[in-house]
């Protein structure tokens, strides 16, 4: 496995040599990734936020809402605003196959993670329910949270987190029937839990798919929870 993914790299790079990729953005030639560096140096980062759900912020480390109701993670971490390009590029890496996004998201969150003092013992994406998988062909977290472990060497740790229910997509509902939409989506596969693990997924909006997650896992015993995503929605707030 390790020799077929060393011979798919080289000619991925052979490939980029030969015939550049067009940037997903702006369409010019980039030679690196599915962007160009200077459409991904525009993208709008999150920067200082919330600690508890990543919501951003300019001088409080707790937001009124995680003061008032505390989400059931501990951490929260986004790389990005979901809007403009970000909101492009993650539709286009969830719903068209863009598959070579996977990397280039996870390298960059990797970037800002990788100087904490202290990572979780193993990252698990939010699962996706069969049926889905089958219309979709894959996880686009799943994808993420792969690379990422690579990135920063950690385990992922897919078998902990199962969909058992199938739910409506949670951006054609309603805010306030979201949380509804999820409960008791998700079965912890495993008893034997580490202690502190990352929940991956693409995008944070509500909160009540990885509210969900971190509900279930912290009642198996998991005591330190973080949730780290590609994106931020903030129309909620």
């Amino acid at each position: 496995m390790a020799i077929f993914s060393s011979l798919t790299h080289q000619l991925q790079e052979l490939y980029r040599k030969v015939f550049p990729i067009p940037c997903l953005l702006c369409g010019l030639a980039s030679d690196q990734h599915s962007l160009c560096q200077a459409c991904i140096a525009e993208l709008p980062v999150v920067g200082q936020a919330c600690v508890r759900c990543a919501i951003p912020l300019e001088n409080a480390q707790i937001c009124g809402r995680c003061l008032q109701s505390a989400p059931y993670q501990d951490i929260s971490f986004s790389l990005y605003r979901y809007e403009g390009g970000v909101r492009r590029c993650i539709t286009a890496f969830k719903y068209n196959k863009q598959l070579h996004l996977g990397p280039l998201f996870a390298n960059k969150m990797a970037e800002q993670l990788s100087s904490r003092s202290r990572l979780p013992d193993c990252l698990v994406s939010i699962p996706l329910h069969p049926r889905r998988i089958r219309q979709r062909g894959y996880n686009q977290s799943a994808e993420v949270a792969k690379d990422l472990a690579l990135a920063l060497n950690l385990n992922y740790r897919p078998d902990l987190l199962r969909r058992v229910r199938f739910t409506l997509s949670q951006s054609e509902l309603p805010f306030k029937q979201r949380k509804k939409n999820m409960r008791n989506a998700f079965a912890c596969t495993n008893t034997q839990v580490p202690k502190h693990i990352a929940i991956i997924d693409d995008v944070m909006t509500s909160g009540f798919t990885v509210g969900e997650a971190a509900r279930l896992l912290k009642r198996q015993g998991v005591e330190i929870i973080e949730v780290w995503t590609i994106a931020r929605a903030i129309s909620h707030y």
